[in-house]
């Protein structure tokens, strides 16, 4: 089970009804031509994307510093998204560090802080909004199609407010899921790099290992990167670091110097060898791959 699967079926699943709820407000506003409740609505669907992605990069940087503290279990029990505020999140990530990569974790809390605010997460917000606006449209399209005049001037649709948000339900529940998943994966893998491009961690785990999860559902061109390793700076993830697509799946983990060594996958001078990325591995088409996440999710 991924990391984001494990964050959904957690008390994250809070985060999830919350998504719900300013999504489909926003729809049925953007329906009823209600500027006002829109405005109200993608606010609260800001501040949800900022505090739900703000505490799965905690999860995602938590996994790389146990990644560099060998035989330390402290990021074990806490891969899922904190019932807390996102500042009590960072506090906490920081106070249960092991003291070893203490300076990592508070350098990494600082920085996650100064980026998940609701203004640095205007992408997001307007990427959910642009989706919805579209579906409005579909819906009012449909809906005049099917004999349903115009009230107030040709306003609005002649439709009750429960009218609307029964007929909208299920489409917004549908996306707000996908949104939801996709945003945490690419905030935990966020999380991953960001922590693993401190030096104290990226001398004990150098690498990175892109791992898909191989069953009937994954999808080829992400099948096609399972197992790639490449040093946790190396370029090429901005090709190919997960999510590659909506609901994907996939993610990294991280590939100590203990295990490169054991592979035989270190030379003589300490460097990693690396793989080459398969031809057929790439984000999906139509997908908004920014690459590494943790560069795309950033001032």
């Amino acid at each position: 089970m991924s990391q984001a699967d494990k964050i959904i079926e957690s008390r994250g699943a809070r985060y999830a009804r919350v998504y719900f709820g300013a999504i489909h407000d926003l729809y049925v506003a953007t329906v009823r031509g209600n500027a006002p409740a829109a405005r109200s609505a993608r606010e609260r669907l800001g501040k949800a994307i900022a505090e739900t992605m703000g505490a799965a990069e905690i999860v995602g940087a938590k996994l790389a510093l146990a990644a560099a503290v060998r035989g330390s279990n402290f990021a074990a029990e806490q891969t899922v998204i904190p019932n807390v505020s996102l500042a009590e999140a960072l506090d906490d990530f920081v106070s249960r560090t092991p003291k070893v990569v203490r300076s990592a974790a508070e350098r990494t809390a600082q920085r996650i802080a100064e980026l998940y605010t609701e203004d640095r997460v205007v992408a997001f917000v307007r990427a959910a909004e642009e989706s919805v606006t579209r579906e409005a449209q579909s819906f009012i399209a449909r809906a005049l199609r099917e004999g349903i005049g115009e009230g107030e001037a040709g306003q609005r649709l002649a439709m009750s407010v429960n009218q609307i948000r029964e007929g909208t339900e299920a489409w917004s529940e549908g996306y707000a899921r996908m949104a939801f998943r996709t945003n945490v994966n690419t905030a935990v893998t966020a999380g991953r790099f960001r922590a693993s491009q401190d030096p104290d961690v990226k001398l004990v785990v150098p690498a990175f290992r892109f791992d898909a999860v191989g069953d009937s559902d994954t999808r080829h061109n992400h099948d096609a990167a399972d197992g790639i390793i490449l040093t946790v700076d190396n370029p090429a993830w901005n090709r190919i670091a997960p999510p590659l697509g909506y609901n994907c799946r996939c993610q990294v983990s991280h590939v100590s110097v203990m295990e490169l060594d054991a592979m035989n996958r270190l030379r003589a001078d300490g460097s990693v060898i690396e793989d080459r990325i398969p031809s057929d591995a790439f984000p999906d088409d139509g997908f908004r791959h920014g690459g590494r996440p943790d560069l795309f999710v950033s001032v």
